[in-house]
């Protein structure tokens, strides 16, 4: 069975016939786009832990994901530059060329910089490739087929997780870093030579690589290339800007907090500050840099939609309290009910991971069979309300350890409706992209994500040691009605998609 795919736009060439199921291509793609990303977030500080590096340097990974945040930044050339299906094949070149380049550099000890130079290659080629991938699902299948696969998508992504946070590493263990990393590459070269095979061509160029490359050597991208490498120098010569950093730090009330909240932290703040710019005066950006620039047209586009201030209020808030549970699930786990690695490895990793598979899949067929409308609110309800579920094992801590069963299916609960509310988010984000720029604004709403998700995470540590676990996971029940509520008056619920105007008139 193969899953509709659109229609051919008119004056284009037809389209390929898909002789492969979206189910194969789906889960594969998907699957390759986890891959990439959980070896830079979840193997890095691992490595440089067991290479004797500092915890500072150790808490700097962090940096890695860098690219993850700023990908809005360049996801729009790829709906302007060659299709989406060669930036997804030659993003998984690339990958594959540096993760071997990593496992040759992984040989020499003492080599942290060029690892790190390694893994920021890689967040970068990863990060393209996530654009791309996303990109192309929205080109190969049409809304119906959208809202059918998301389960299948979800759950490739989770299960490259599964891999190189359980097999890959015992591999490292037993074999060595240079020997791991070099079987990521050969898996990652398999999934390349697939795709190129069987991947159908559902996109039509509109501009050659060539022409990019011509606009990348401009002028003012040299000039600015040279300014940025200027800046860098001073800093690693004088360490003016870090310096004015801490002074500012050391002026600064330490109940604020700020130099805890990291670099992934300051990143999210000026993605979200950076955003609500570029809508507050999205009209005089059309004006002025909206004619004629494909680029700016992105953008103009994305923000000038019906409803937009609903729509970004709904993508920032939705995760917060999700974030808020996940990232002090396991410290209150262990530090409270005294459960180990081992038995929360099998009750998370295990039976979670199966029910929130099981929930993705239920929720992306209901969605489409029933509609957006009918089921955001159910599914969001499910998502959140079992954060609530905690707040009954933190009382309980309070007198008494709580039986294994009841911490065991309190987490696979929570990973249902975890599920759930990932199906209805994956689809209302892709509903809002729209067809010109679908790469672009992928990459324009992911990023937005990350905000309210970083900044929840950030001061999560803080809220908890001050108010208690159990006053916590009922404060992160609080913290996701923002979003429950706004879910009856976002746009895009019955549309197919956004049907903003052009930028560029």
């Amino acid at each position: 069975m193969t899953a509709p795919s659109r229609a051919p736009e008119a004056g284009s060439k037809p389209r390929d016939t898909p002789r492969t199921s979206a189910h194969v291509w789906v889960s594969s793609t998907y699957f390759s786009e986890g891959l990439p990303y959980y070896v830079v977030n979840n193997l890095a500080d691992v490595m440089f832990k067991q290479a004797g590096a500092s915890l500072q340097a150790v808490g700097l990974t962090t940096l890695f994901h860098l690219p993850w945040n700023l990908k809005f930044l360049w996801g729009p050339f790829l709906d302007q530059y060659a299709t989406k299906r060669r930036w997804l094949v030659g993003s998984e070149v690339l990958l594959s060329i540096i993760l071997v380049a990593l496992a040759w550099i992984a040989q020499t000890p003492g080599t942290l910089v060029l690892v790190s130079v390694a893994f920021l290659a890689l967040a970068f080629a990863s990060a393209t490739h996530d654009v791309a991938i996303d990109g192309y699902y929205l080109e190969a299948l049409d809304h119906e087929g959208q809202s059918k696969f998301v389960g299948y998508r979800a759950s490739a992504y989770r299960v490259s997780a599964v891999l190189v946070s359980g097999p890959l590493l015992v591999a490292i263990g037993e074999w060595g870093w240079s020997a791991g990393l070099m079987g990521a590459a050969v898996f990652m070269m398999g999934l390349t030579w697939l795709h190129s095979a069987i991947l159908p061509r559902v996109e039509v160029q509109k501009r050659s690589l060539r022409e990019l490359l011509r606009a990348a050597l401009g002028r003012r991208v040299v000039m600015a290339g040279a300014a940025l490498a200027a800046l860098i120098v001073v800093e690693r010569r004088y360490g003016w800007i870090s310096v004015g950093w801490h002074g500012f730090l050391g002026r600064t009330p330490s109940t604020w907090g700020l130099a805890e909240i990291g670099m992934s932290g300051w990143i999210a703040l000026a993605i979200g500050i950076g955003m609500t710019s570029l809508l507050a005066f999205r009209r005089r950006l059309a004006a002025r840099l909206g004619r004629g620039s494909t680029y700016a047209e992105a953008y103009v586009t994305f923000f000038s939609q019906p409803q937009v201030g609903r729509m970004l209020a709904f993508v920032i808030l939705f995760r917060v309290g999700e974030s808020l549970l996940l990232k002090m699930r396991w410290p209150f786990l262990q530090d409270e009910l005294g459960m180990s690695l081992e038995g929360y490895g099998w009750i998370n990793g295990t039976a979670g991971v199966i029910a929130s598979f099981v929930a993705t899949f239920l929720g992306g067929w209901l969605i489409a069979r029933h509609g957006l409308r009918r089921w955001i609110w159910p599914f969001m309800l499910a998502q959140n309300t079992l954060n609530l579920l905690y707040c009954g094992l933190a009382a309980d801590s309070l007198f008494g350890v709580a039986p294994d069963w009841a911490v065991g299916s309190v987490i696979v609960a929570e990973h249902f409706g975890a599920g759930l509310g990932t199906a209805v988010f994956m689809v209302y984000i892709m509903r809002c992209c729209h067809p010109d720029h679908k790469a672009g604004h992928m990459a324009i709403v992911t990023a937005l994500m990350s905000v309210g998700y970083q900044v929840a995470g950030t001061v999560s540590g803080f809220l908890a040691e001050a108010i208690g676990f159990m006053a916590y996971f009922g404060f992160s029940f609080v913290a996701a009605a923002p979003a429950m509520l706004l879910a009856f008056w976002i746009p895009h619920l019955d549309e197919t998609g956004p049907r903003a105007p052009s930028a560029v008139t």
